[in-house]
C-alpha cells in the first residue's frame, strides 16, 4: 500500500486521470487530494465527483471548495447566494464550476455539498513511521482532524487562506510550521511563485517541489494555466520514499478565460 497527495487540479481532468496512470494507484494505494479541484479550468465537478465516488481517495478543502460552500444553495436549488458568491463566481473562477454544477440534478447537488461539507480541512497521517500534516496552505490545532462543519467559517477560512507565500495583509502568515512535529504537505500557492518569491530563486520555472525546513509546497501551478511560458501541471507526491510523479499542461488544457489568480 502506497500513500499519495496532489494539489490544486483547479479543473484539469486529463492531467488527473494522466497522474492516476503515472502511479499505477492501486486499490490498496490512497490519494490524498489537498484542496481547489475546483475553478480557472472546465472540469472541476467531473474530478469532485471521481474522487467522491472512489473509497482509495479523499478530498481536504481549499479555499475554492470553501468558497463554493458558502455561495450555493446547501439543498440543491440552483440559488447562488451566499457571502462568499461574489468572491467566487467573478474573482476567482468559479463561474466554469458553476455552470457545471447546474448540470447536476437538484438531488447530486444536494449530495455533492454534503459530501464537501463534510470534508477535512486538516487532516495528519502517519507513513512508514513519519508523521505528516496535510493542509490546503494553514494550520491551527484546533482544526486538526476536524470536518468543515465542524467548525466556524473564519476558523476554515483561516486554513485554506493564509500562507507565508502570500503577498496580500489579510492572508499573509508567518512560518508557524517550522516548530511543530510534522512534516507539512501544502498547496494554494503555485511551487514557481514561492520559489521565487519566497526562495529568491532566479530559474523558478520548475515543476518541481519546493520546501522550506519541514514544509513541502506541491502546488504545480494549474492555475497558472501555462501563461508566460511557466511550465505547469500537478506533482504527485508519494510519502512512502517522496518520490515525485510531475504531469505537465499542454497546449490543449488552456481554456479561454481572463483570471489568473489561485
Amino acid at each position: 500500500m502506497a500513500t499519495y497527495v496532489v494539489s490544486d487540479l483547479h479543473g484539469q481532468y486529463r492531467i488527473f486521470k494522466q497522474g492516476l496512470k503515472d502511479i499505477d494507484l492501486k486499490d490498496d494505494d490512497f490519494l490524498y487530494v489537498i484542496g481547489d479541484v475546483i475553478d480557472r479550468g472546465n472540469d472541476g465537478i467531473k474530478i469532485l465527483e471521481y474522487i467522491r465516488r472512489h473509497k482509495n481517495m479523499d478530498l481536504l478543502l481549499g479555499n475554492h471548495e470553501h468558497m463554493m460552500l458558502n455561495s450555493v444553495d446547501p439543498f440543491g436549488g440552483e440559488e447562488c447566494r451566499g457571502i462568499d458568491t461574489d468572491l467566487w463566481i467573478y474573482l476567482n473562477g468559479g463561474l466554469q464550476t458553476y455552470e457545471k454544477y447546474l448540470d447536476l440534478t437538484p438531488k447530486s447537488r444536494k449530495r455533492l455539498f454534503s459530501w464537501l461539507n463534510n470534508r477535512y480541512v486538516v487532516k495528519t497521517i502517519e507513513v512508514n513511521g513519519k508523521n505528516f500534516c496535510l493542509t490546503h496552505s494553514f494550520y491551527t490545532e484546533k482544526c486538526v482532524n476536524k470536518r468543515c462543519s465542524e467548525l466556524e467559517y473564519d476558523d476554515a477560512w483561516d486554513i485554506v487562506w493564509k500562507s507565508m507565500f502570500r503577498e496580500d495583509r489579510s492572508t499573509r502568515a508567518d512560518n508557524i510550521y517550522k516548530d511543530l512535529p510534522y512534516t507539512f504537505i501544502t498547496g494554494h500557492v503555485p511551487v514557481h511563485k514561492a520559489r521565487r518569491d519566497y526562495g529568491a530563486e532566479e530559474d523558478f520555472n520548475r515543476l518541481e517541489t519546493f520546501t522550506v525546513g519541514n514544509m513541502i509546497d506541491i502546488d504545480g501551478g494549474c492555475a497558472y494555466l501555462c501563461r508566460f511560458g511557466m511550465e505547469c501541471g500537478a506533482l504527485f507526491l508519494r510519502l512512502d520514499d517522496m518520490k515525485v510523479f510531475p504531469v505537465r499542461m499542454i497546449r490543449d488544457d488552456i481554456p479561454i478565460m481572463d483570471e489568473m489568480m489561485f
